[in-house]
């Protein structure tokens, strides 16, 4: 129902396109996180969630760590809620994925994670758009780990 609302408010709205969207932005967001690049995070995400990421790539400079990344793929990103709240429209993603990431102290020495093993990761996103608003571009606003 909330997909049905979406697309009759925007006429533009496909969610196979979303949905082909929401993975780009995925990856691009889960990448510039781990490379430290806050100036990408600030056009895919909500002032919220971008505070909290800046915070948490800040503390790991401050602390002189590093992390070492290679996203490996998605296996399945899902919509699993869609709902229009007045003109926005919020769409949540369960993303299944694989990613190879340890995190490095000053040292160089693997503080967590592992450099050599690929894990399984699962994400749910919510990202949101003003239906309205002539700036077709989706936001990440809320992230949560699943229950």
């Amino acid at each position: 129902a909330g997909l049905v609302a979406i697309a009759k408010r925007d006429g533009s709205f496909e969610p196979g396109h979303f949905l082909s969207g929401a993975k780009q932005a995925y990856e691009m967001i889960v990448t510039a996180y781990a490379e430290g690049n806050a100036g990408l995070l600030r056009d895919l995400l909500s002032e919220e969630v971008f505070e909290g990421f800046a915070e948490a790539i800040a503390d790991r400079e401050a602390r002189g760590e590093q992390v070492d990344q290679s996203f490996v793929g998605i296996n399945r990103a899902d919509i699993v809620e869609a709902e229009l709240k007045g003109s926005e429209a919020n769409i949540s993603i369960k993303f299944l994925s694989q990613l190879i990431s340890a995190t490095r102290d000053k040292a160089g020495e693997v503080i967590s994670g592992d450099p050599q093993r690929v894990m399984e990761v699962t994400d749910i996103w919510t990202f949101a758009r003003d239906v309205t608003s002539a700036n077709p571009n989706w936001r990440l606003i809320a992230t949560q780990a699943p229950h």
